[in-house]
Protein backbone atom coordinates (compact mmCIF):
# COMPACT_ATOMS: atom_id res chain seq x y z
CA UNK A 1 0.00 0.00 0.00
CA UNK A 2 1.32 3.44 -0.97
CA UNK A 3 1.18 5.45 2.27
CA UNK A 4 1.44 8.73 0.36
CA UNK A 5 -1.63 7.92 -1.72
CA UNK A 6 -3.56 6.88 1.40
CA UNK A 7 -2.49 10.03 3.25
CA UNK A 8 -3.48 12.21 0.30
CA UNK A 9 -6.88 10.50 0.04
CA UNK A 10 -7.49 10.98 3.78
CA UNK A 11 -6.50 14.66 3.61
CA UNK A 12 -8.83 15.14 0.65
CA UNK A 13 -11.78 13.37 2.29
CA UNK A 14 -11.34 15.10 5.64
CA UNK A 15 -11.03 18.50 3.95
CA UNK A 16 -14.14 17.96 1.85
CA UNK A 17 -16.18 16.69 4.80
CA UNK A 18 -14.96 19.57 6.97
CA UNK A 19 -15.81 22.11 4.26
CA UNK A 20 -19.30 20.74 3.86
CA UNK A 21 -19.96 20.73 7.59
CA UNK A 22 -18.55 24.24 8.11
CA UNK A 23 -20.49 25.90 5.28
CA UNK A 24 -23.70 23.98 5.98
CA UNK A 25 -23.56 24.91 9.66
CA UNK A 26 -22.99 28.56 8.74
CA UNK A 27 -25.69 28.70 6.03
CA UNK A 28 -28.31 27.02 8.24
CA UNK A 29 -28.20 29.56 11.06
CA UNK A 30 -31.63 30.94 12.06
CA UNK A 31 -30.56 34.41 10.93
CA UNK A 32 -30.30 33.03 7.37
CA UNK A 33 -33.81 31.57 7.38
CA UNK A 34 -34.90 33.97 4.66
CA UNK A 35 -33.62 35.30 1.37
CA UNK A 36 -29.99 36.45 1.38
CA UNK A 37 -28.73 38.95 -1.19
CA UNK A 38 -29.58 37.96 -4.79
CA UNK A 39 -31.40 34.83 -3.66
CA UNK A 40 -34.44 37.12 -4.00
CA UNK A 41 -34.14 36.63 -7.79
CA UNK A 42 -32.81 33.11 -8.35
CA UNK A 43 -34.91 31.21 -5.82
CA UNK A 44 -38.31 32.66 -6.89
CA UNK A 45 -37.33 32.06 -10.54
CA UNK A 46 -36.66 28.41 -9.69
CA UNK A 47 -39.95 28.12 -7.80
CA UNK A 48 -41.86 29.75 -10.65
CA UNK A 49 -40.39 27.37 -13.24
CA UNK A 50 -41.32 24.38 -11.09
CA UNK A 51 -44.83 25.76 -10.72
CA UNK A 52 -45.15 26.10 -14.50
CA UNK A 53 -43.95 22.52 -14.83
CA UNK A 54 -46.70 21.39 -12.48
CA UNK A 55 -44.42 20.48 -9.58
CA UNK A 56 -45.87 21.06 -6.09
CA UNK A 57 -43.38 22.08 -3.40
CA UNK A 58 -43.66 21.81 0.36
CA UNK A 59 -42.52 24.00 3.20
CA UNK A 60 -43.20 23.13 6.84
CA UNK A 61 -42.54 25.68 9.59
CA UNK A 62 -40.51 23.77 12.19
CA UNK A 63 -41.93 25.81 15.07
CA UNK A 64 -45.64 25.54 14.30
CA UNK A 65 -45.69 22.49 12.03
CA UNK A 66 -47.85 24.45 9.57
CA UNK A 67 -47.42 24.28 5.79
CA UNK A 68 -46.73 27.33 3.67
CA UNK A 69 -48.78 28.39 0.65
CA UNK A 70 -48.85 31.50 -1.53
CA UNK A 71 -52.20 32.67 -2.90
CA UNK A 72 -51.50 34.87 -5.92
CA UNK A 73 -54.18 36.97 -7.61
CA UNK A 74 -54.52 37.80 -11.28
CA UNK A 75 -53.86 41.50 -10.67
CA UNK A 76 -53.96 44.15 -7.96
CA UNK A 77 -57.66 45.00 -8.33
CA UNK A 78 -58.61 41.31 -8.04
CA UNK A 79 -56.43 41.09 -4.95
CA UNK A 80 -58.20 44.02 -3.33
CA UNK A 81 -61.57 42.42 -4.11
CA UNK A 82 -60.85 38.89 -2.87
CA UNK A 83 -58.03 39.09 -0.31
CA UNK A 84 -60.36 39.58 2.65
CA UNK A 85 -62.39 36.52 1.61
CA UNK A 86 -59.21 34.45 1.34
CA UNK A 87 -58.09 35.60 4.77
CA UNK A 88 -61.43 34.53 6.28
CA UNK A 89 -61.06 31.09 4.69
CA UNK A 90 -57.50 30.77 6.01
CA UNK A 91 -58.57 31.72 9.54
CA UNK A 92 -61.41 29.23 9.33
CA UNK A 93 -58.83 26.54 8.67
CA UNK A 94 -56.60 27.56 11.56
CA UNK A 95 -53.93 29.64 9.80
CA UNK A 96 -50.99 30.22 12.13
CA UNK A 97 -49.26 32.92 10.09
CA UNK A 98 -50.12 35.43 7.38
CA UNK A 99 -47.84 37.62 5.27
CA UNK A 100 -49.37 40.20 2.95
CA UNK A 101 -47.38 41.18 -0.13
CA UNK A 102 -47.39 44.87 -0.97
CA UNK A 103 -45.54 44.94 -4.30
CA UNK A 104 -47.48 42.22 -6.08
CA UNK A 105 -51.02 40.88 -5.64
CA UNK A 106 -50.71 37.98 -3.25
CA UNK A 107 -50.74 36.75 0.33
CA UNK A 108 -48.86 33.98 2.13
CA UNK A 109 -50.37 31.70 4.76
CA UNK A 110 -49.19 28.86 6.96
CA UNK A 111 -51.93 26.27 7.45
CA UNK A 112 -51.88 23.23 9.78
CA UNK A 113 -51.16 20.11 7.68
CA UNK A 114 -54.42 18.41 8.62
CA UNK A 115 -56.32 21.47 7.29
CA UNK A 116 -54.16 22.16 4.25
CA UNK A 117 -56.10 20.21 1.60
CA UNK A 118 -59.42 21.37 3.02
CA UNK A 119 -58.20 24.98 2.81
CA UNK A 120 -57.34 24.54 -0.88
CA UNK A 121 -60.70 22.88 -1.57
CA UNK A 122 -62.56 25.63 0.25
CA UNK A 123 -60.59 28.22 -1.70
CA UNK A 124 -61.45 26.66 -5.08
CA UNK A 125 -65.14 26.45 -4.22
CA UNK A 126 -65.33 30.04 -2.95
CA UNK A 127 -63.28 31.94 -5.58
CA UNK A 128 -63.48 31.93 -9.39
CA UNK A 129 -60.54 29.82 -10.60
CA UNK A 130 -59.39 32.37 -13.17
CA UNK A 131 -58.70 35.11 -10.59
CA UNK A 132 -56.07 33.35 -8.52
CA UNK A 133 -53.62 30.42 -8.28
CA UNK A 134 -51.71 28.86 -5.40
CA UNK A 135 -47.99 28.15 -5.10
CA UNK A 136 -47.30 25.92 -2.09
CA UNK A 137 -43.92 26.33 -0.44
CA UNK A 138 -41.86 29.11 1.11
CA UNK A 139 -42.92 32.75 0.97
CA UNK A 140 -41.79 35.07 -1.82
CA UNK A 141 -39.66 38.16 -1.35
CA UNK A 142 -41.84 41.26 -1.64
CA UNK A 143 -40.60 42.42 -5.06
CA UNK A 144 -42.55 43.77 -8.01
CA UNK A 145 -43.72 41.04 -10.40
CA UNK A 146 -41.59 38.44 -8.60
CA UNK A 147 -44.42 35.92 -9.01
CA UNK A 148 -43.73 35.92 -12.77
CA UNK A 149 -39.95 36.34 -12.74
CA UNK A 150 -37.95 33.55 -14.48
CA UNK A 151 -34.40 34.98 -14.67
CA UNK A 152 -34.14 34.17 -18.38
CA UNK A 153 -31.33 36.71 -18.76
CA UNK A 154 -29.09 33.91 -17.46
CA UNK A 155 -28.95 30.28 -18.63
CA UNK A 156 -30.63 27.77 -16.36
CA UNK A 157 -28.18 25.23 -14.90
CA UNK A 158 -27.73 27.10 -11.60
CA UNK A 159 -31.51 27.20 -11.12
CA UNK A 160 -31.67 23.47 -11.94
CA UNK A 161 -29.45 22.80 -8.94
CA UNK A 162 -31.45 25.14 -6.70
CA UNK A 163 -34.61 23.32 -7.80
CA UNK A 164 -33.11 19.99 -6.74
CA UNK A 165 -32.78 21.32 -3.21
CA UNK A 166 -36.31 22.73 -3.31
CA UNK A 167 -37.73 19.35 -4.31
CA UNK A 168 -36.59 17.96 -0.95
CA UNK A 169 -38.29 20.87 0.80
CA UNK A 170 -38.70 24.52 -0.16
CA UNK A 171 -36.68 26.00 2.70
CA UNK A 172 -33.58 28.29 2.68
CA UNK A 173 -30.93 25.78 3.74
CA UNK A 174 -32.13 23.33 1.06
CA UNK A 175 -31.76 26.00 -1.62
CA UNK A 176 -28.11 26.26 -0.59
CA UNK A 177 -27.13 22.61 -0.14
CA UNK A 178 -26.48 21.99 -3.88
CA UNK A 179 -24.10 24.97 -3.88
CA UNK A 180 -22.25 23.58 -0.86
CA UNK A 181 -21.92 20.25 -2.67
CA UNK A 182 -20.63 22.11 -5.75
CA UNK A 183 -17.99 23.82 -3.57
CA UNK A 184 -16.86 20.48 -2.14
CA UNK A 185 -16.72 18.85 -5.58
CA UNK A 186 -14.73 21.83 -6.90
CA UNK A 187 -12.12 21.09 -4.22
CA UNK A 188 -11.93 17.48 -5.43
CA UNK A 189 -11.67 18.39 -9.11
CA UNK A 190 -8.97 21.00 -8.51
CA UNK A 191 -6.87 18.63 -6.40
CA UNK A 192 -7.13 15.76 -8.90
CA UNK A 193 -6.42 18.01 -11.90
CA UNK A 194 -3.36 19.40 -10.15
CA UNK A 195 -2.07 15.94 -9.31
CA UNK A 196 -2.60 14.79 -12.88
CA UNK A 197 -0.55 17.67 -14.26
CA UNK A 198 2.21 17.65 -11.62
CA UNK A 199 2.28 14.00 -10.43
CA UNK A 200 2.84 15.53 -7.02
CA UNK A 201 0.67 15.12 -3.92
CA UNK A 202 2.24 18.24 -2.48
CA UNK A 203 1.15 20.30 -5.49
CA UNK A 204 -2.37 18.88 -5.23
CA UNK A 205 -2.56 19.75 -1.52
CA UNK A 206 -1.34 23.30 -2.22
CA UNK A 207 -4.08 23.71 -4.85
CA UNK A 208 -6.61 22.19 -2.44
CA UNK A 209 -5.67 24.67 0.30
CA UNK A 210 -6.08 27.65 -2.03
CA UNK A 211 -9.48 26.35 -3.13
CA UNK A 212 -10.79 25.58 0.35
CA UNK A 213 -9.55 28.86 1.79
CA UNK A 214 -10.66 31.05 -1.11
CA UNK A 215 -12.97 33.72 0.36
CA UNK A 216 -14.94 34.13 -2.86
CA UNK A 217 -15.81 30.45 -3.12
CA UNK A 218 -16.61 30.27 0.59
CA UNK A 219 -18.97 33.23 0.42
CA UNK A 220 -20.77 32.10 -2.73
CA UNK A 221 -21.27 28.57 -1.41
CA UNK A 222 -23.33 29.92 1.51
CA UNK A 223 -26.03 31.45 -0.71
CA UNK A 224 -28.33 30.13 -3.44
CA UNK A 225 -26.85 32.17 -6.25
CA UNK A 226 -25.32 31.06 -9.55
CA UNK A 227 -21.61 31.72 -9.28
CA UNK A 228 -20.58 28.71 -7.20
CA UNK A 229 -21.93 26.55 -10.04
CA UNK A 230 -19.87 28.57 -12.52
CA UNK A 231 -16.77 27.68 -10.49
CA UNK A 232 -17.79 24.02 -10.46
CA UNK A 233 -18.32 24.00 -14.23
CA UNK A 234 -14.96 25.62 -14.87
CA UNK A 235 -13.28 23.16 -12.47
CA UNK A 236 -14.87 20.28 -14.40
CA UNK A 237 -13.59 21.77 -17.67
CA UNK A 238 -10.06 22.08 -16.26
CA UNK A 239 -10.24 18.55 -14.82
CA UNK A 240 -11.10 16.89 -18.15
CA UNK A 241 -8.45 18.87 -20.00
CA UNK A 242 -5.87 17.79 -17.43
CA UNK A 243 -6.84 14.15 -18.01
CA UNK A 244 -6.68 14.58 -21.82
CA UNK A 245 -10.42 13.90 -22.15
CA UNK A 246 -11.08 16.60 -24.72
CA UNK A 247 -14.57 15.45 -25.70
CA UNK A 248 -15.69 15.41 -22.09
CA UNK A 249 -13.98 18.76 -21.61
CA UNK A 250 -16.01 20.11 -24.53
CA UNK A 251 -19.25 19.00 -22.88
CA UNK A 252 -18.05 20.48 -19.55
CA UNK A 253 -17.34 23.81 -21.26
CA UNK A 254 -20.99 23.89 -22.31
CA UNK A 255 -22.10 23.06 -18.77
CA UNK A 256 -19.92 25.84 -17.37
CA UNK A 257 -21.58 28.32 -19.70
CA UNK A 258 -25.03 26.93 -18.90
CA UNK A 259 -25.00 28.60 -15.49
CA UNK A 260 -23.63 31.95 -16.63
CA UNK A 261 -22.09 32.75 -19.98
CA UNK A 262 -18.88 33.71 -18.15
CA UNK A 263 -18.39 30.02 -17.37
CA UNK A 264 -17.69 29.47 -21.05
CA UNK A 265 -15.06 32.19 -21.32
CA UNK A 266 -12.36 29.50 -21.45
CA UNK A 267 -13.80 28.06 -24.69
CA UNK A 268 -10.99 29.49 -26.91
CA UNK A 269 -8.58 27.13 -25.12
CA UNK A 270 -10.69 24.23 -26.35
CA UNK A 271 -10.71 25.72 -29.86
CA UNK A 272 -6.91 25.97 -30.03
CA UNK A 273 -6.47 22.50 -28.57
CA UNK A 274 -8.91 20.93 -31.03
CA UNK A 275 -7.24 22.74 -33.93
CA UNK A 276 -3.93 21.10 -32.98
CA UNK A 277 -5.25 17.63 -32.12
CA UNK A 278 -8.33 16.80 -34.16
CA UNK A 279 -7.51 14.95 -37.36
CA UNK A 280 -10.86 15.38 -39.13
CA UNK A 281 -13.40 18.12 -39.74
CA UNK A 282 -16.10 16.02 -38.09
CA UNK A 283 -14.00 15.53 -34.95
CA UNK A 284 -13.13 19.22 -34.87
CA UNK A 285 -16.75 20.34 -35.18
CA UNK A 286 -17.86 17.77 -32.60
CA UNK A 287 -15.33 18.96 -30.03
CA UNK A 288 -15.55 22.68 -30.67
CA UNK A 289 -19.25 23.20 -31.37
CA UNK A 290 -21.54 20.17 -31.02
CA UNK A 291 -20.57 18.91 -27.55
CA UNK A 292 -20.33 22.40 -25.97
CA UNK A 293 -23.74 23.23 -27.47
CA UNK A 294 -25.17 20.00 -26.09
CA UNK A 295 -23.73 20.72 -22.64
CA UNK A 296 -25.24 24.19 -22.79
CA UNK A 297 -28.69 23.26 -24.08
CA UNK A 298 -29.55 20.21 -21.94
CA UNK A 299 -29.68 22.09 -18.60
CA UNK A 300 -31.94 24.68 -20.24
CA UNK A 301 -34.60 22.12 -21.18
CA UNK A 302 -36.74 22.77 -18.05
CA UNK A 303 -36.92 26.46 -18.94
CA UNK A 304 -37.69 25.64 -22.57
CA UNK A 305 -40.55 23.35 -21.51
CA UNK A 306 -41.87 25.93 -19.05
CA UNK A 307 -41.91 28.95 -21.36
CA UNK A 308 -41.59 27.38 -24.80
CA UNK A 309 -38.40 26.99 -26.90
CA UNK A 310 -39.14 30.07 -29.01
CA UNK A 311 -39.57 32.41 -26.02
CA UNK A 312 -36.54 30.89 -24.30
CA UNK A 313 -34.39 31.50 -27.39
CA UNK A 314 -35.75 35.04 -27.80
CA UNK A 315 -35.01 35.85 -24.15
CA UNK A 316 -31.56 34.26 -24.38
CA UNK A 317 -30.56 36.27 -27.45
CA UNK A 318 -32.01 39.41 -25.92
CA UNK A 319 -29.94 38.87 -22.78
CA UNK A 320 -26.73 39.81 -24.64
CA UNK A 321 -27.91 43.41 -24.76
CA UNK A 322 -28.60 43.22 -21.02
CA UNK A 323 -25.16 41.72 -20.28
CA UNK A 324 -23.46 44.48 -22.27
CA UNK A 325 -25.31 47.34 -20.59
CA UNK A 326 -24.63 49.42 -17.51
CA UNK A 327 -27.02 48.51 -14.66
CA UNK A 328 -26.69 51.86 -12.94
CA UNK A 329 -24.27 53.20 -10.37
CA UNK A 330 -24.19 50.20 -8.05
CA UNK A 331 -22.01 51.02 -5.01
CA UNK A 332 -20.41 47.56 -5.05
CA UNK A 333 -19.60 47.51 -8.78
CA UNK A 334 -16.03 46.34 -9.34
CA UNK A 335 -14.41 45.82 -12.77
CA UNK A 336 -12.31 42.74 -13.37
CA UNK A 337 -8.92 44.40 -12.75
CA UNK A 338 -10.01 45.44 -9.24
CA UNK A 339 -10.56 41.81 -8.31
CA UNK A 340 -6.80 41.31 -8.36
CA UNK A 341 -6.41 43.60 -5.34
CA UNK A 342 -9.79 42.94 -3.65
CA UNK A 343 -10.62 46.62 -3.96
CA UNK A 344 -14.40 46.35 -3.50
CA UNK A 345 -15.89 43.21 -1.97
CA UNK A 346 -19.59 42.56 -2.59
CA UNK A 347 -21.63 42.42 0.62
CA UNK A 348 -23.97 39.44 0.74
CA UNK A 349 -25.10 39.78 4.36
CA UNK A 350 -24.45 41.85 7.47
CA UNK A 351 -24.35 40.46 11.03
CA UNK A 352 -22.94 37.97 10.43
CA UNK A 353 -20.91 39.62 7.70
CA UNK A 354 -20.55 37.70 4.45
CA UNK A 355 -18.50 39.43 1.76
CA UNK A 356 -17.43 38.08 -1.63
CA UNK A 357 -13.78 38.99 -1.18
CA UNK A 358 -11.11 37.92 -3.64
CA UNK A 359 -7.68 36.51 -2.84
CA UNK A 360 -5.09 39.02 -4.12
CA UNK A 361 -2.20 36.61 -3.47
CA UNK A 362 -3.76 33.96 -5.72
CA UNK A 363 -4.81 36.32 -8.50
CA UNK A 364 -1.67 38.48 -8.53
CA UNK A 365 0.46 35.33 -8.59
CA UNK A 366 -1.13 34.58 -11.96
CA UNK A 367 0.41 37.83 -13.19
CA UNK A 368 3.79 36.89 -11.74
CA UNK A 369 3.67 33.41 -13.29
CA UNK A 370 3.50 34.96 -16.76
CA UNK A 371 7.23 35.59 -16.42
CA UNK A 372 7.93 32.00 -15.33
CA UNK A 373 5.54 30.33 -17.80
CA UNK A 374 8.11 29.18 -20.43
CA UNK A 375 10.19 27.42 -17.76
CA UNK A 376 7.09 25.96 -16.09
CA UNK A 377 5.69 24.83 -19.44
CA UNK A 378 8.87 22.94 -20.29
CA UNK A 379 8.62 21.09 -16.98
CA UNK A 380 4.83 20.58 -16.85
CA UNK A 381 3.24 21.35 -20.19
CA UNK A 382 -0.22 20.44 -18.90
CA UNK A 383 -0.09 23.68 -16.95
CA UNK A 384 -0.75 25.69 -20.10
CA UNK A 385 -4.46 24.77 -20.27
CA UNK A 386 -5.57 26.09 -16.84
CA UNK A 387 -3.25 29.07 -17.21
CA UNK A 388 -4.84 29.94 -20.56
CA UNK A 389 -8.37 29.40 -19.24
CA UNK A 390 -7.67 31.91 -16.47
CA UNK A 391 -6.41 34.60 -18.84
CA UNK A 392 -9.05 33.88 -21.48
CA UNK A 393 -11.69 34.47 -18.80
CA UNK A 394 -10.01 37.72 -17.73
CA UNK A 395 -9.89 38.83 -21.36
CA UNK A 396 -13.61 38.25 -21.95
CA UNK A 397 -14.58 39.99 -18.72
CA UNK A 398 -12.47 42.94 -19.86
CA UNK A 399 -14.09 42.81 -23.30
CA UNK A 400 -17.53 42.80 -21.66
CA UNK A 401 -16.57 45.94 -19.76
CA UNK A 402 -15.26 47.66 -22.89
CA UNK A 403 -18.44 46.82 -24.82
CA UNK A 404 -20.62 48.42 -22.16
CA UNK A 405 -21.16 45.77 -19.47
CA UNK A 406 -19.46 47.92 -16.85
CA UNK A 407 -21.52 46.67 -13.89
CA UNK A 408 -19.31 43.82 -12.72
CA UNK A 409 -18.96 42.47 -9.18
CA UNK A 410 -16.27 40.77 -7.14
CA UNK A 411 -18.18 37.49 -6.88
CA UNK A 412 -17.81 37.00 -10.64
CA UNK A 413 -14.20 36.05 -9.78
CA UNK A 414 -15.38 32.55 -8.79
CA UNK A 415 -14.76 31.58 -12.42
CA UNK A 416 -11.07 32.43 -11.99
CA UNK A 417 -10.38 30.45 -8.83
CA UNK A 418 -10.27 26.81 -10.08
CA UNK A 419 -7.73 27.36 -12.90
CA UNK A 420 -5.71 29.73 -10.71
CA UNK A 421 -5.59 27.21 -7.85
CA UNK A 422 -4.38 24.46 -10.21
CA UNK A 423 -1.66 26.73 -11.60
CA UNK A 424 -0.68 27.81 -8.08
CA UNK A 425 -0.31 24.22 -6.90
CA UNK A 426 1.83 23.13 -9.85
CA UNK A 427 3.88 26.33 -10.00
CA UNK A 428 4.72 26.49 -6.31
CA UNK A 429 5.68 22.83 -6.35
CA UNK A 430 8.10 23.53 -9.20
CA UNK A 431 9.38 26.93 -8.14
CA UNK A 432 9.68 26.03 -4.47
CA UNK A 433 11.46 22.73 -4.89
CA UNK A 434 10.62 19.97 -2.43
CA UNK A 435 14.32 19.32 -2.07
CA UNK A 436 14.66 22.76 -0.52
CA UNK A 437 12.53 21.56 2.38
CA UNK A 438 13.86 18.01 2.72
CA UNK A 439 17.48 19.14 2.48
CA UNK A 440 16.80 21.96 4.91
CA UNK A 441 15.38 19.51 7.44
CA UNK A 442 18.58 17.47 7.26
CA UNK A 443 20.64 20.64 7.60
CA UNK A 444 18.60 21.65 10.66
CA UNK A 445 19.21 18.20 12.13
CA UNK A 446 22.94 18.44 11.43
CA UNK A 447 23.00 21.90 12.97
CA UNK A 448 21.23 20.67 16.10
CA UNK A 449 23.66 17.76 16.43
CA UNK A 450 26.58 20.16 16.06
CA UNK A 451 25.14 22.42 18.77
CA UNK A 452 24.58 19.41 21.00
CA UNK A 453 28.18 18.23 20.52
CA UNK A 454 29.49 21.76 21.15
CA UNK A 455 27.58 22.02 24.41
CA UNK A 456 28.77 18.61 25.56
CA UNK A 457 32.45 19.47 24.86
CA UNK A 458 32.14 22.69 26.84
CA UNK A 459 30.93 20.69 29.84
Amino acid sequence: MDWRKVTFALILLITMAGSFWYVYDFASQPVFHDYVSDEVWYVPASRNILHRLGVTLTYVNESSGSMGVNVIFLNQSVGVKYQYDVEKIALRHGATYEKEYLKFPGVYFEIPPEQFDAFLDDLSSSLPGEVYYVVPGFWYPDKENIQDYLNTEHPFLGKDFIMLGMLIEDRPVNWRVPGIVAFVLTELLVALATYRISKSYLAAIIALVFTVADPTLQAMSTVAMLDIYVAFGVALFVFFLAYEKDRWAAFAAGLAGATKLSGGFGWPVLLVRAFKREKSIVGFLLTVFVLPALGFLLPNVPAMVAVGPEKWLRDFLGSFKWHLSNKGGHPAASPVWEWFVNKKAFALHYDPNVFAQTDPFLLLSMVLFIFALPWLYRRKNGLLAPFSIFWSTVFFFTLQYVLGGTTQFSFYATALVPPAAVVMGVALRELLRWEAFTNSLWLYLEWLLEVKDSVRLRR
